[in-house]
């Protein structure tokens, strides 16, 4: 008879349900969940059941990535074994998933339910976007469509914003981590950055559509709390208009699509031109109004009898010097709101462009180009930079429009 110390037993069990299990099929534990516990922020603990048995669950608390509770039903991925300090068998989990769209809705309802007793929804705390940013942090992968929509709205509705893309995975088991890292990048980037230039106006993160369980990564707990701490101001559209994940409720500024999302971004350029050219006309009606009151004025005034003038010159006097004074100080006003919008309209002449380096590109009938679909390879095209013009041939095309640099 071979007489075996407990903890060599112990192994030899461990060690022939890793033998028996690893030559099978990968193989999921499906049950409801019960005595849910988290030990010092660090292990879980869980008894997995159904009508007719129970089985311990262990893990690490930073493999759990859902929101589980007592009484929802998951999926547990992990190794069978025999834990030699208690002698407790139990499953191992190296990852729990939701079991069914029915618990994950259920799943997500507990976790908004908490958030917001938390307070990450709450409209007091949400922040106004920079009207005129300047400079983005955007949040998406770099194949998606969402991706390309929005790069080609910003362009079209106003150009000349600087953006850096963090590219990350939008779903799967790591989306949601790769998310939050990215987060922290341009948060930390955006703090170390010494000129005000430098720093991001805006965090923009957007994906298309997809079922409840490709967007999961975006009602993750992980995700929620990074956007709702980020220093920067956050404008999140993920899905079509009918989904609403965590993120765009713990967003500053939500976007129903991502097409809407670049329209939220920035105005339109010929909206602001109409408005520069709205307030320019009604500074000049005021000025007009003003002057021709104050000359009335005057006009009554040295139109009166003699000894009425006599009788009041003082008075006549001291106003004709508020009227100079107060006209030099309202022209002068008018005069610094004029010279204001002069510099807006200024900052958006093409020329201004050509001096920083850009260029305009028209084809042999000189016609604009605005996008690589207008091109073909072989093509002759000129070029317009700030100091003369040239001529140019395709020999190549780009992927995209716009190629943002890839951070």
């Amino acid at each position: 008879m071979r007489i075996l110390p407990v903890s060599e037993f112990i192994g030899i069990v461990n060690d022939l349900l890793r033998e028996t299990l690893s030559g099978g099929e990968a193989f999921a534990v499906e049950g409801e969940v019960s005595n849910y516990r988290l030990s010092q922020g660090q292990w879980v603990t869980f008894d997995l059941k159904d009508d007719k048995g129970l089985l311990n669950v262990f893990m690490p608390a930073w493999n759990l990535n859902v929101p589980i509770e007592e009484g929802i039903k998951v999926r547990v991925y992990g190794v069978p074994r025999v834990y030699p300090k208690y002698g407790k068998f139990s499953l191992s989990a190296e990852r729990v998933e939701l079991a069914g769209e029915g618990e994950l809705r259920k799943a997500l309802l507990r976790l908004r339910e908490r958030l917001t007793q938390e307070g990450l929804f709450a409209a007091a705390r949400k922040r106004q976007l920079p009207r005129f940013p300047r400079r983005i942090a955007l949040i998406a992968s770099r194949e998606s469509a969402a991706y390309g929509d929005f790069v080609r709205i910003l362009s079209e509705r106003w150009g000349g914003l600087e953006i850096d893309l963090y590219h990350v995975l939008v779903q799967g088991e790591r989306a949601a981590q790769d998310i939050v890292r990215a987060i922290g990048q341009a948060n930390q980037r955006s703090l170390d950055s010494v000129r005000d230039d430098e720093r991001y106006d805006a965090l923009v993160m957007t994906r298309g559509g997809g079922s409840l369980e490709e967007l999961m990564a975006f009602n993750d707990e992980r995700v929620v709390r990074a956007i709702h701490g980020s220093i920067i101001p956050t404008l999140v559209a993920i899905g079509h208009e009918r989904d609403i994940t965590l993120a765009e409720e713990a967003a500053d500024v939500r976007g129903s699509t991502p097409t809407d999302c670049a329209r939220r971004l920035v105005p339109d350029r010929r909206d602001v031109l109409y408005e520069i050219a709205a307030i320019v006309e009604s500074v000049e009606v005021a000025m007009d109004s003003e002057l021709e009151r104050r000359r009335n004025v005057l006009e009554r005034a040295m139109s009166a009898p003699s000894f009425w003038v006599q009788a009041r010159t003082h008075e006549l006097q001291t106003l004709q010097r508020r009227v100079v004074v107060g006209a030099e100080g309202w022209l002068y006003t008018l005069k610094q709101s004029f010279d204001s919008c002069l510099r807006v309209v200024s900052s958006l002449d093409p020329k201004r462009l050509l001096a920083r380096g850009y260029s305009i590109i028209r084809d042999s009938a000189g016609k604009y180009v605005t996008s690589v679909k207008d091109l073909k390879l072989g093509q002759e095209i000129a070029l317009e930079m700030k100091d003369g013009k040239a001529g140019a041939e395709i020999n190549k095309l780009p992927d995209g429009a716009l190629q943002p640099k890839l951070l």
